[in-house]
């Protein structure tokens, strides 16, 4: 190699900066318990742990026309009278506790919720509609 070579190669080493540092393991989501409970688009229920340590219970997980998502917990909306408010066709309200900044965010949640259930109770979701 000629010395301009060499100092090309070096110019190339120092424009990309130093190799990539390995990562050590990072944590995962964790699923620390599941209940089943089917009613309408309802599967069960789960507590997900997060890579963070904060642990989320009563996250819902539906399933309607082969589609499975997660939702983080809610809270029942009640009216003046502390019933809970139904919308035009009856159903029951909920207004949500927390919430994630995008909704990539939250396909990728419920992507991970789904397949931990699947992947630690391999017939949890089987009887869906």
């Amino acid at each position: 190699m000629t010395s301009a070579e060499n100092e090309l190669r070096r110019g190339e080493r120092v424009a990309r900066g130093p190799p990539p540092i390995a990562e050590p393991d990072r944590p995962k989501m964790r699923l620390l318990e599941w209940r089943s409970m089917v009613r309408n688009t309802l599967r069960g229920f789960c507590v997900i742990e997060l890579p963070s340590g904060l642990v989320i219970r009563d996250v819902a997980v539906h399933e309607k026309a082969g589609k499975f998502w997660a939702n983080l917990p809610a809270r029942p909306m009640l009216d003046a009278d502390g019933k809970q408010v139904l919308n035009h066709g009856g159903r029951r309200q909920f207004a949500p506790m927390l919430g994630w900044r995008t909704r990539e965010l939250a396909d990728a949640f419920s992507e991970k919720v789904v397949f931990l259930i699947r992947a630690t109770h391999p017939d949890a979701l089987n009887d869906a509609s």
